[in-house]
């Protein structure tokens, strides 16, 4: 991103420690003169601005100060005293101002949003952009292959991420992004379900796009105990791949079904495979503030940033569209940190991921959100991504884990993401 540089103003050039020399200590310089008093001085070699006149103040002017002063503190002090005896009342007030202020974030951020919804809606009437208009003319296919898209982003209950879903689903509805815009909310106690559910029908749904979905699931993100199963902590990451494993299974959209026909080929051991194995799932972060549209075609290249180190193998592809076996993500700086895990215990002995080289390590597989491919392709991954998370994170507890894990799944089920 390029920066317009703004000329320092009354900057003097730097001084050979390299520190730049801004001309108001000049006035500091005299200002602490004053101070001391050292106006009789006759030595002026320390002075940065050359020989100084001698000043002299009247004694009545001393006078007039001192009786000024004198009267000032009085009335500070006796201010600071009165105000003593309130700060004991006023501290009882704050006790209880505090224990209401969390009763009252909710409804804080509900008027708060509803003020932007109502601002939007005038805006829209300006412009003759109503909300309908807007749902009827947003495709729920991608405009190149007709393949049905599902952008999805996981998150828990909390009043934070409560607000990063809002701009999420805003920007989709500012940008008209095509297909389903699902939030996967974790974690959420009945109490907050009912909340969320009620506001997302109102303010999201009913404001913005039908289109516009959540999704709950359970609680994720705890960290347990290999073999007494107890929580031993929380990693609130985990629920990335968990909640879209339980969003590829649960999902009304998609789903799974049992399959009755030996001859099919299904997703899971429990004989089931996805209703929709050709949809395209795209799965964001919430923090992501949409500039245009995502969807599963990339072969524009004024509009897909590639590295110069991808560029040949950009150009040698027969195909830039999500297709099974062949899914797109943004690359990441995870380098190839994932090889000197115990990959026998994570992803097993005979894993692929033990076959990656440094060079391809670095090359096709450090990836990260947004992920895109097909929900047979990303649910492959889940099922496997699901695994490899709790065990990356026994051997690396830290900030990234859950990426980490998902550079192994890769390579385990359909190769490198693109």
């Amino acid at each position: 991103m390029l920066r317009s540089r703004n000329k320092q103003q009354g900057a003097a050039p730097p001084n050979s420690n390299g520190s730049i020399i801004i001309s108001s200590s000049y006035s500091s310089y005299s200002t602490r003169q004053q101070r001391n008093g050292d106006y009789g001085n006759d030595n002026d070699d320390d002075d940065p601005r050359g020989t100084r006149s001698k000043s002299i103040v009247p004694k009545s002017l001393i006078v007039a100060s001192v009786l000024f002063l004198m009267l000032l503190l009085s009335g500070s002090l006796s201010n600071s005293s009165s105000s003593s005896s309130s700060n004991n009342s006023n501290s009882f007030k704050e006790e209880d101002s505090n224990a209401t202020n969390y009763q009252n974030n909710q409804l804080r951020t509900t008027a708060a949003i509803q003020q932007t919804t109502n601002n939007n809606d005038n805006d829209n009437n300006k412009s003759s952009k109503t909300t309908s208009s807007t749902t009827n003319t947003t495709s729920t296919t991608s405009p190149t292959t007709g393949a049905t898209l599902h952008l999805i982003f996981s998150t828990d209950c909390s009043t934070f991420q409560h607000w990063q879903s809002y701009l999420f689903f805003h920007r989709a509805y500012t940008i008209q992004q095509p297909g389903y815009i699902t939030r996967i909310a974790s974690g959420c106690t009945d109490q907050q379900m009912r909340y969320e559910q009620l506001w997302h029908e109102e303010r999201i749904q009913g404001q913005m796009s039908h289109r516009f979905r959540i999704h709950f699931t359970p609680h994720f993100s705890g960290v347990k105990d290999d073999v007494t199963g107890k929580v031993m902590g929380d990693y609130k990451f985990f629920n990335k791949p968990f909640g879209l494993k339980h969003f590829l299974e649960k999902d009304e959209l998609l789903g799974l079904v049992v399959v009755d026909d030996s001859t099919t080929t299904t997703n899971n051991t429990n004989g089931e495979m996805m209703k929709h194995p050709n949809d395209i799932i795209i799965l964001c972060d919430p923090d992501f503030a949409l500039l245009r549209p995502i969807t599963d075609d990339f072969s524009n290249e004024r509009d897909t940033l590639i590295g110069p180190r991808r560029t040949k193998y950009y150009q040698q592809m027969s195909s830039h569209i999500v297709t099974h076996g062949q899914p797109f993500a943004q690359t990441y700086g995870l380098g190839t940190q994932w090889r000197k895990f115990n990959l026998d215990n994570i992803a097993g002995v005979d894993s692929p991921a033990k076959q990656v080289d440094q060079k391809n390590g670095g090359m096709f597989y450090p990836a990260g959100p947004p992920y895109i491919g097909t929900a047979r392709d990303m649910y492959k991954i889940a099922v496997k991504w699901s695994e490899f998370a709790p065990r990356v994170h026994k051997e690396y507890p830290h900030l990234l884990a859950e990426m980490v894990s998902d550079v192994m799944c890769e390579n385990c089920q359909v190769g490198s993401f693109v």
